[in-house]
């Protein structure tokens, strides 16, 4: 990777993350970081998500989109992560959009060098956008949902999900967790 050493926006970045053949890259405080490769199960279960979320919304008759990997999402002006799955409402993005500024659900799923960040800094850095309300983080191994919501008071609640459905209210999406973990 040849990364730049000078700080970026979430513009330069996402530009810059587009022009490059290999890996995956997350901006934190405006400097390039690369992402790890992932494992199978890792990308099994994000493409699980992604279509279990998607049909879940197609069911609450909202408007809106699920995307799985790649999308981009602008925290502030110098921080951009990528989840592995989210949900936004609304419109659809234009066809060239690579940055999501509104996502309503965001998905990470645990991987042995990430655990830390993801229950920790993303899930801080997340829940500053007014806009999400849930922030879910499998667990592949232990087949769990750390199921992160705003509580009335605006902070995250969490609540572990094993079986059962997901309910992910606002905006009002429910989804089986065996799911996530399908075959």
């Amino acid at each position: 990777m040849n990364a730049p050493t000078k700080r970026m926006t979430a513009e330069e970045f996402v530009l810059w993350a587009g022009r490059q053949e290999r890996g995956r890259y997350e901006l934190i405080d405006g400097l390039v970081v690369q992402m790890n490769a992932e494992r199978s199960v890792h990308e099994r279960i994000k493409l699980n998500i992604a279509i279990a979320l998607r049909n879940a919304l197609r069911r609450s008759g909202l408007k809106g989109e699920t995307y799985g990997d790649g999308m981009a999402v602008r925290v502030t002006e110098h921080l951009v992560h990528e989840p592995d799955s989210l949900v936004r409402l609304g419109a659809p993005l234009h066809d060239d959009a690579t940055i999501v500024t509104d996502p309503v659900i965001v998905v990470e799923v645990l991987s042995p060098s990430t655990g830390p960040v993801d229950t920790s800094t993303k899930l801080a850095n997340y829940f500053t956008l007014p806009s999400v309300e849930n922030y879910l983080v499998v667990n592949t191994t232990a087949r769990s949902v750390q199921h992160y919501y705003r509580g009335s008071d605006g902070r995250p609640t969490m609540r572990v999900v094993t079986e059962g459905v997901l309910d992910c209210t606002p905006p009002g999406l429910q989804v089986g967790v065996e799911e996530f973990f399908a075959d």
